[in-house]
């Protein structure tokens, strides 16, 4: 009975609050993290006091991952979170006031009243959290598939393809949390979002050079304003054995850790 009370308030989605305002009623919370840093808890609250919360979001996740059910009014929102970096915190674990490696973020959000996806399935607001901690919201029936900034598929598919070439990386949940970290120039300055672009660009910064992108005929590239998905991951792919030793040669170490 309480499942089938939970798809009901779920399907019910968007309704009209008092005062026109918009009011999103029984649905599911799902949180993306593209920061470097993973999070403890994050809630989203309204100016009525209702909230809607999710634990643990560690970095590039979110898909998938929802909490339920829940209930927002207006177009104010306020989404605050505690995180961590990980890679300090694993150092510090044992120590007597662990609470030093954590930091709140608090952040102003609109959102305007929006459509409702069409369709019979459950109703989820996501909440993208992007390397710069901006934050932005969107309605959706899907549960998985909206991951904007794929840096777990990147992760699993460098350390697969050139775990030989990475050099001194623990594991590759390490080699995420660097990921993201870098992410915060692949998005931030170039806004690489496609997936084929961004292996292509952690490929360059891990196994080449870490300031491959100096390279000037590079550089041209990540900068052309007008630059379609998929277009950086072709140009790479298509450098020659003879380029990619002169980048190699000319650049930085691969594989910063300092992103």
């Amino acid at each position: 009975m309480r499942k089938i009370l939970m798809a009901v308030l779920m399907s019910l989605g968007l309704l009209a609050g008092c005062e026109g305002e918009p009011s999103y009623k029984g649905f599911g919370f799902m949180v993306y993290n593209y920061t470097q840093f993973d999070i403890d808890r994050i809630s989203l609250a309204d100016k009525s006091g209702n909230s809607a919360v999710t634990m643990q979001v560690s970095v590039g996740a979110g898909d998938g991952s929802v909490a339920c059910c829940f209930t927002l009014k207006g177009t104010e929102f306020t989404a605050k979170w505690r995180a961590t970096d990980s890679e300090i915190l694993r150092k510090h674990i044992y120590d007597d006031n662990v609470d030093q490696y954590f930091f709140t973020r608090e952040k102003a959000v609109h959102f305007p009243a929006a459509d409702i996806p069409s369709g019979s399935g459950p109703l989820y607001l996501q909440l993208h959290i992007y390397p710069d901690e901006h934050v932005e919201l969107a309605l959706s029936r899907k549960l998985i598939g909206n991951n904007r900034l794929p840096i777990v598929k990147t992760a699993e598919w460098l350390w697969d393809q050139n775990k030989d070439s990475l050099g001194n990386f623990r594991d590759g949940i390490e080699l995420m949390r660097v990921i993201a970290r870098v992410t915060k120039t692949s998005w931030g300055k170039y806004r690489i979002e496609d997936a084929a672009d961004m292996r292509a660009y952690m490929k360059m910064y891990f196994t080449v050079a870490s300031n491959f992108d100096q390279d000037p005929a590079i550089a041209a590239v990540l900068e052309k304003k007008d630059r379609q998905p998929g277009e950086f991951a072709r140009v790479i792919d298509a450098l020659s054995p003879e380029r990619m030793a002169a980048i190699r040669e000319s650049g930085s170490a691969p594989g910063d850790k300092n992103g």
